[in-house]
């Protein structure tokens, strides 16, 4: 359930993308989850990067009339990014947003900055000898500002942009994406 941080007057927008990269093969399928708050100021906050089983997901509300107070998601909530060491990311439909309830598409809104994107972040998995076996690098981006009739700001297209993926002949690469959260900070 959305959080509200901000007040009516002034909302800003974020929601938390989280980055699932699971390696599996010879060895036990382990996972590390990272998680990046993206705000519609254009600021952002990395939060947990650690290893990781969970599996919440956020629900989307219904859309009624449009409130600017209350933040909301759209877009996806979960996708693959990477699928048994294939790339299946489609930046098309793979994003998330953060948006005043009621909006269900961002193009209602104007005055979108960006894209903003983070520094680089990575997971690898070696074996017990050092050996790389799997590599997941990518960097978290989205687009902020948008407002409704000069109030708020707002995430649109947060999502990640793929780096580097790498495994090992005996490996598999998995990378699943989450949206999570979205307040009015």
């Amino acid at each position: 359930k959305p959080v509200n941080y901000g007040t009516s007057a002034a909302p800003i927008g974020g929601v938390d993308v989280q980055v699932s990269v699971s390696s599996h093969g010879l060895f036990e399928k382990t996972t590390k989850v990272c998680t990046m708050t993206v705000k519609g100021d254009g600021t952002s906050e990395l939060g947990t990067c650690e290893h990781s089983e969970s599996d919440d997901t956020a629900v989307a509300s219904e859309l009624p009339a449009i409130d600017p107070s209350t933040v909301v998601q759209i877009g996806k909530e979960i996708y693959e990014a990477i699928e048994d060491n294939q790339p299946t990311l489609n930046t098309t439909v793979d994003w998330a947003g953060a948006v005043p309830k009621g909006v269900t598409e961002w193009t209602q809104l104007e005055n979108w900055q960006g894209p903003a994107q983070s520094d680089t972040y990575y997971v690898e998995f070696k074996n017990g000898l050092g050996k790389k076996l799997t590599k997941f690098a990518w960097r978290f981006v989205w687009k902020f500002g948008g407002d409704m009739d000069g109030v708020g700001k707002y995430v649109t297209q947060a999502g990640v942009d793929i780096d580097t993926s790498y495994a090992y002949l005996s490996e598999h690469l998995d990378v699943e994406v989450k949206s999570l959260k979205p307040v009015n900070y």
